[in-house]
């Protein structure tokens, strides 16, 4: 068994750089990341909905620390 956490935490990333593209309305671009993404999960053996819950508890986590 291999430590898979890099892999999550740096395809998370590119979720989370999805997300922002789709929020800001960047369809073409968000479309083309997705399909990188999609092309790229199996070689990780991750899958999308491990990226929506990593991204899910990034943004809990994020919300929850105080500010200065």
């Amino acid at each position: 068994m291999t430590n898979s956490t890099p892999s999550l935490i740096a395809w998370t990333a590119q979720y989370r750089e999805y997300r922002k593209l789709v929020e800001q309305g960047l369809h073409d671009e968000a479309a083309l990341l997705k399909s990188e993404i999609d092309e790229g999960l199996p070689w990780v053996e991750l899958t999308w909905d491990d990226l929506e819950h990593a991204y899910a508890n990034l943004e809990t986590t994020l919300a929850d620390e105080p500010t200065s």
